[in-house]
């Protein structure tokens, strides 16, 4: 696929058309995936290709990680380790991308926009901003022990302090503090 038969493919489409939307994402990932797939299979295939096929996926970085993931396990340990190291040096190098990313963004104070209310909620909505989204998501990404539900209902509860009090937990967490609990009674 190319980038000219994507763009006809997203200006052809309906927005809320599910189906065609994951056709279109196989597709997609299918072309993008093809070259980092076969990179994998010469990596840990015959010694003349091996060596530079293993160089070529360590630089595709997060692009070969699944690739290397979903790879039938290597006959020999030294390339299963080979695999899986190279696949979390890909995540590693990911992570770090996104949360420095989202740590620019804690400073950010823009309100988004919020739907209307729903007339049948008694509880005011907050506005919510740039920042507490950015917040939500880089604590997600650095707890990743956490379980869903404790994620879920502390992103709730953070979402309903006070402007002030999520300034404040915000500024802790850009000065290096850990991510406070707000609901402890919840089990991971």
């Amino acid at each position: 696929m190319t980038p000219e038969d994507l763009r006809t493919a997203l200006e052809q489409g309906r927005p809320a058309d599910a189906a065609a939307a994951a056709a279109l994402a196989r597709d997609v990932r299918g072309a993008t995936m093809a070259l980092p797939l076969e990179a994998v299979r010469l990596a840990t295939a015959g010694p003349a290709t091996a060596p530079r096929a293993r160089v070529l996926a360590s630089r595709l970085e997060e692009l070969a990680a699944g690739a290397l993931l979903d790879a039938p396990a290597a006959p020999d340990p030294a390339t299963e380790v080979w695999m899986v190291g190279t696949a979390t040096a890909a995540a590693v190098h990911l992570r770090g991308r996104i949360a420095e990313r989202l740590r620019r963004l804690l400073a950010d104070r823009r309100v988004l926009s919020s739907p209307p209310p729903d007339p049948r909620v008694e509880e005011p909505v907050r506005p919510r901003r740039v920042c507490d989204e950015a917040y939500a998501m880089l604590r997600e990404l650095m707890n990743v022990g956490e379980g869903r539900a404790a994620l879920v209902m502390d992103r709730w509860a953070f979402e309903r302090l006070p402007e002030s009090d999520r300034d404040a937990e915000i500024a802790r967490v850009q000065g290096g503090g850990a991510f406070t609990r707000l609901l402890d009674d919840l089990q991971s």
